[in-house]
């Protein structure tokens, strides 16, 4: 007797992401252009908002693209009449409230929003100990990280609700999702820029176990994950590994990484991918997902450094 297996359709490996709105913020970053050219390359239809100008925009990502929008804004803003102006009164950065109102009148609901949009470790100006620390720079990164990121999850997550009561944009609803960019500096902490450590650790636990909850009250099969990368090997990597040396390669992505190694640009929009996509990670919920090639810690102190004892 044939089993039913054999019998079924074959099964289907796609990640059926076709068609999907999906709005990415920090897109034009050093991992976000490569985490937009990854859903483009799945047939999604791609907004992007980032805070550099459509011209600056235009010469990282071709917008020319079918199914790619760019939207220049600032995600700590709210509201649909929160913009900012050049000196000639043209619009400079739109609210993230407005911009998903631009990005639903071309591309319709937005479905998955990835929300990478944050100030990285590379650009925040670090001290010695907490001791040091200038309290405007720990409210500017709680700011943009911590804040922009709830607001792009707030706005995503209306647009879900408003679409659940329209019968005919409900029935056009997939791969509903939301992920979170966290950070292995919110599970490891970072003695020079603990503000940095403290959003991230707000946004892949509080933020996003918080929402692991919510949404699904709004839609059923609503999914809220968020990735935690280690060190990324991008050009701005590699150009920290030169200005402070091998020793501090060592101690950023190999001391305590089991592979060995920084993370690929690649490797983590895989993994971005994979979580937005409802027919791949349909039961995954809640979740934050480490890529990082193994971490299991950071190193304290360095040869030399350790003090006795009082």
């Amino acid at each position: 007797m044939t089993s039913s297996s054999t019998t079924s359709a074959p099964f289907d490996l796609s990640l059926g992401l076709d068609e999907t709105h999906v709005l990415i913020t920090g897109g034009c970053g050093l991992i976000g252009r490569v985490v937009v050219q990854a859903f483009l390359a799945a047939d999604a239809n791609v907004t992007v908002v980032d805070i550099i100008s459509s011209k600056d925009a235009e010469s990282i990502l071709d917008l020319q693209t079918p199914g790619l929008q760019y939207i220049p804004a600032d995600i700590t803003l709210a509201g649909e009449d929160n913009v900012t102006h050049d000196a000639q009164g043209n619009v400079k950065l739109y609210s993230i409230t407005h911009a998903f109102t631009l990005a639903e009148d071309v591309f319709g609901t937005v479905s998955s929003c990835i929300a990478l949009a944050s100030l990285d470790l590379s650009v925040l100006n670090q001290s010695e100990s907490l001791c040091d620390m200038d309290p405007s720079e720990w409210q500017k990164v709680f700011d943009v990280n911590l804040h922009g990121t709830f607001l792009t999850a707030q706005r995503w997550l209306q647009g879900i609700r408003s679409a659940t009561q329209d019968p005919a944009k409900a029935a056009k609803l997939k791969n509903v999702s939301l992920v979170l960019m966290g950070s292995e500096s919110g599970t490891f902490g970072v003695r020079t820029m603990p503000a940095y450590a403290a959003a991230k650790s707000a946004v892949q636990v509080g933020l996003l176990r918080s929402l692991a909850k919510d949404a699904p009250r709004i839609y059923s099969r609503g999914r809220v994950n968020a990735v935690a990368p280690g060190a990324v090997a991008t050009e701005r990597f590699e150009k920290e590994c030169r200005t402070y040396g091998e020793r501090w390669r060592y101690e950023e992505c190999e001391a305590t990484v089991g592979l060995g190694r920084a993370v690929s640009a690649e490797d983590v929009a895989r993994g971005i991918l994979g979580l937005a996509s409802e027919r791949w990670s349909g039961s995954v919920h809640g979740q934050c997902v480490a890529i990082d090639g193994g971490k299991v810690g950071s190193v304290v102190w360095s040869p030399g450094e350790v003090r006795g004892t009082a």
